[in-house]
């Protein structure tokens, strides 16, 4: 299998094709006078092609170049796999209202169409709606090694899941820790305002605790879990993402709410936070796509 790097693969490519033993070459881009996006591949003798290309902001950016790459591997008949670490849109999986289009249906059909056989991710927001894709899929689970980084760095850990949704990662974070997890409630009123009701289980006091989730957006959440934690009595608080988009001046937001330290991946470049590298985990969902499709 050849590793091709794009522009926005924030140097997992290269980590990912010296796990596998792989060539490495790099997608050229340029643009036009007018902003609109050149791709050129380069030569490769290899039908196995690896694209590695995250999709963070700018997000159309980084995703029509994807497409523009893989499109000139399907000219030459090439076998593509798109290394995806942060897949954008993945959060619409549904219509919430009326009219609203499913984003990640649409970005697997332009995979598919630009010729993309089988795909990987790391912890997608949902991976039911990735099986819309219709061809392999390798998802990565980076928790535990998220979770294991996170242990060498606290001394009194309990893990805090900010929402049921979060609670899966949760316990298999603290399982790693070794140590207690808890959720919390939230009650979501007519107008949209989100609070906090209560937590299930779990003593606060004297704990150094660490709010997981798999994306940390705006902040709004871990900033409303941090305080509640800190009303009850924590010692510390922490945020642990997998992917750190951190929008709106979300870094600022936590550290206000009193967060001392933020976790999280390279799916996603961030200056502020403490980083571990997943590139072992993203190249062992590929061995194991490999051994699937027969290769």
């Amino acid at each position: 299998m050849f590793i091709l790097g794009g522009t926005a693969s924030n140097g997992i490519d290269i980590h990912i094709a010296r796990s596998l033993g792989a060539d490495l070459g790099k997608v050229e881009t340029t643009k036009f006078p007018d902003g609109e996006i050149k791709v050129r591949v380069p030569e490769i003798n290899d039908n196995r092609i690896a694209i590695v290309q995250s999709t963070y902001y700018p997000q159309e950016k980084n995703l029509f170049e994807l497409l523009l790459a893989a499109y000139a591997l399907k000219e030459k008949n090439a076998q593509v796999t798109a290394v995806i670490p942060y897949l954008a849109y993945a959060r619409q999986n549904r219509s919430f209202y009326p009219g609203e289009a499913t984003s990640v249906n649409l970005v697997l059909d332009m995979l598919r169409c630009a010729g993309v056989s089988s795909l990987v991710t790391v912890n997608p927001h949902r991976s039911g709606p990735l099986m819309y894709f219709g061809g392999k899929i390798g998802i990565t689970n980076a928790e535990i090694t998220l979770a294991g980084w996170v242990k060498e760095h606290l001394s009194s850990p309990l893990v805090l899941a900010p929402d049921k949704g979060s609670l899966d990662m949760a316990k298999g974070a603290s399982s790693v820790m070794k140590c207690d997890y808890t959720y919390i409630e939230k009650h979501r009123d007519t107008y949209g305002t989100v609070s906090i009701e209560k937590a299930h289980g779990g003593d606060f006091r004297g704990k150094d605790v660490v709010i997981f989730d798999d994306i940390i957006s705006t902040g709004s959440t871990i900033e409303q879990a941090t305080r509640y934690a800190y009303s009850e009595g924590a010692a510390t608080v922490s945020a642990a993402g997998i992917h750190l988009v951190m929008a709106g001046g979300a870094v600022e937001k936590l550290k206000n709410a009193g967060v001392q330290r933020i976790f999280g991946t390279n799916t996603i470049p961030c200056e502020k936070a403490e980083i571990v590298d997943v590139s072992e985990d993203i190249a062992e969902s590929i061995r194991k796509l490999s051994r699937e499709i027969g290769s």
